[in-house]
């Protein structure tokens, strides 16, 4: 599902009733990515990408508006750190990851000026969408997939398995659970695998996490992480981790990347400003074995960590 594996976890008595509860859960993950898809040519998405600068307003899903929406609203508190119109950024960058060189300053140039919240404008009554920048391009890769496991851990509960977890490729939407909650580890950003020496224990939230350990490329000699920058047009290069706890897995999956990009300062103020929780990890020391982690950790997201 949008190109990662998808997975649900329930606690029940009645497997068959569990598997039809799961297959429904997945076929609305599968709609979504019809809806959501970059690409996937007839996606609803892709269909009002190419409407961008036609003056046009477009008719749209109310899952599709109720994500630009969010989108849009994550925008404007990020300070443009998380914005969803950097679809041409992105197709840049990703070519830019296979080749293992940076795109042309004239074209990176020409790319970025496609860029900006501004530019989506979004009505209600009825629902439809408009791109006022000609060449912009909408990519939901930041928010999509935590808005998936939202909604399948949604179908689950409305299913009748309250007791489950929805995971889209690491964006956790969390039921509750048969005992005091579900054990989350947090995998520690450094050379090997290495998990944090307490688990999180959780129900009843979300749970997402942002970095560049396991996508990276290095050109150059310099390292840059798969998640764009919208001010710079290329891979971040501080090395970060960030994990959120959110009421909502499409709130916690945006606001994880925002705080990837954003000092460090303005991401513990906006996740404050969010009433979520953050655990953010910065490895130092470069590939030195004797790496060391600064950490900043807000007290709502401690209290979660129990000893084994």
């Amino acid at each position: 599902m949008m190109g990662s594996i998808a997975t649900v976890q329930i606690y029940t008595t009645d497997s068959l009733a569990a598997t039809r509860a799961a297959a429904k859960a997945f076929a609305a993950a599968d709609s979504l990515n019809l809806i959501f898809s970059d690409y996937l040519e007839n996606s609803e998405l892709s269909r009002l990408n190419c409407t961008a600068g036609s003056g046009r307003w477009v008719p749209v899903s109310p899952a599709l508006f109720d994500i630009l929406n969010q989108s849009k609203l994550a925008w404007q508190v990020s300070e443009g750190a998380f914005d969803v119109t950097v679809g041409r950024l992105t197709r840049l960058w990703r070519q830019s990851r296979k080749t293992r060189r940076l795109p042309a300053p004239d074209t990176l140039r020409k790319m970025l000026a496609t860029v900006g919240g501004q530019y989506l404008h979004l009505a209600q009554n009825p629902l439809r969408a408009k791109l006022d920048r000609p060449g912009a391009l909408l990519d939901l890769g930041g928010i999509g997939k935590g808005y998936a496991a939202q909604v399948m851990l949604e179908v689950l509960q409305k299913a009748g398995f309250p007791q489950a977890l929805a995971d889209a490729s690491g964006n956790m939407a969390i039921g509750t659970s048969p005992g005091e909650g579900w054990r989350i580890a947090v995998q520690i950003p450094t050379t090997g695998f290495q998990l944090a020496d307490r688990q999180l224990l959780l129900q009843n939230t979300t749970i997402d996490t942002s970095g560049d350990l396991f996508q990276f490329v290095e050109i150059g000699g310099k390292r840059y992480s798969h998640i764009l920058n919208p001010k710079t047009g290329l891979g971040q290069t501080s090395r970060r981790q960030v994990t959120v706890l959110s009421a909502n897995a499409a709130h916690a999956d945006w606001l994880a990347t925002a705080c990837c990009l954003l000092p460090i300062k303005k991401a513990l103020a906006l996740v404050k400003q969010q009433k979520a929780e953050v655990l953010i990890l910065e490895p130092t020391g470069g590939k030195s074995a004797r790496q060391r982690i600064q950490v900043w950790m807000t007290p709502g997201f401690e209290q979660h960590f129990v000893d084994e």
